[in-house]
C-alpha cells in the first residue's frame, strides 16, 4: 500500500509524490454530534478515508484533517448554540434547541477562510497545484467560495468531492448522520457504527438532517456512493491535471 498521509511521507517521498501528482487533499471535519450510533469525528473520518484510497489511485498527498469549521449559530440572551444544536428544516425528528453532547469545532466563518488562505499560500508554496476539500458541509462551502480567489492569488485550482457529482443520490455526505454519512461509515469504518446507542422510542435520534439512519442505511449503500465519488473525483483531477499540464 503506498504511503499517501503528508505528516508520514519523509521528504524526499514527499517531493516526489507532488511532482507526479501535483494535488493535496483537504478532509475538512468537526468534532460534532451525528447521532447517538456515530463518532463526533464523522465528518474527517468520511472525508479521509475517500482521499487516502482516490491518493493511492490517482496520487497525490492527504494533509492532517482540520476539526475547526464554521456554521450557523444562535444567539439566544447570552447562550449560543451552533449547527445542529438548532433544530433545522429536514431534521429527522423535531427538538428543543440543546447543547449536542460532544461537539466542539465551531469557528467563525472569516477566521476559517483566513486559515485556508494560510494553507493555500504554504501548499502552493510545496508545488501543489490542486487542492480538494471536503467534509463538514458548512465548511465546504466556505471552502468552495474561495476558487477564484485561490486561482488568483495562489495559483491553484480547488475542488470538493461534489464539484464532478452530478447524481444527488450518491452525492458525497450530502446529508446530516441520515442514511447517507450513515451509509458511508459503515463502508469505511464499520466498527465506528453502533445502533445499539439508539433508544427504542428513537428519543435520542435528534440532530439528524436526512433519511432515516437506523432503517436506511446499509454498508451497500455507503460502498456504492463511495465507488461512484471515486470514479468522479478522479475524472476530475486527471481533467484539470491535464489543463494545468497544457498551460
Amino acid at each position: 500500500m503506498k504511503k499517501v498521509l503528508y505528516e508520514e511521507l519523509l521528504p524526499e517521498e514527499c517531493v516526489q509524490r507532488i511532482k507526479e501528482m501535483p494535488v493535496a487533499y483537504l478532509p475538512l471535519g468537526t468534532l460534532e454530534w451525528h447521532g447517538p450510533h456515530m463518532p463526533l469525528g464523522a465528518d474527517g473520518i468520511q472525508s479521509k478515508e475517500l482521499f487516502v484510497r482516490v491518493a493511492e489511485k490517482v496520487g497525490g498527498v492527504v494533509l492532517p484533517m482540520l476539526f475547526m469549521g464554521p456554521d450557523r449559530f444562535f444567539d439566544d440572551r447570552g447562550t449560543v448554540f451552533y449547527g445542529m444544536d438548532i433544530n433545522t428544516e429536514g431534521a429527522l425528528n423535531t427538538y428543543c434547541a440543546q447543547q449536542m453532547k460532544g461537539s466542539a469545532y465551531w469557528m467563525e466563518k472569516e477566521l476559517f477562510q483566513d486559515l485556508l488562505r494560510s494553507i493555500f499560500a504554504q501548499l502552493s508554496r510545496a508545488g501543489v497545484r490542486i487542492v480538494v476539500g471536503h467534509g463538514h458541509g458548512p465548511s465546504t462551502n466556505a471552502f468552495q467560495e474561495m476558487k477564484k480567489e485561490a486561482e488568483e492569488k495562489y495559483g491553484l485550482c480547488i475542488m470538493t468531492a461534489w464539484t464532478y457529482a452530478d447524481d444527488e443520490r450518491l452525492k458525497y455526505q450530502n446529508d446530516h448522520a441520515g442514511a447517507n454519512e450513515t451509509s458511508i461509515v459503515m463502508a469505511v469504518r464499520p466498527e465506528l457504527v453502533d445502533f445499539g446507542q439508539v433508544k427504542e422510542d428513537e428519543s435520542n435520534l435528534i440532530g439528524i438532517a436526512g433519511r432515516h439512519p437506523v432503517r436506511e442505511s446499509s454498508e451497500a449503500f455507503g460502498n456504492e456512493i463511495l465507488e461512484y465519488t471515486m470514479k468522479t473525483l478522479i475524472s476530475g483531477i486527471e481533467k484539470e491535471y491535464k489543463t494545468i499540464k497544457e498551460r
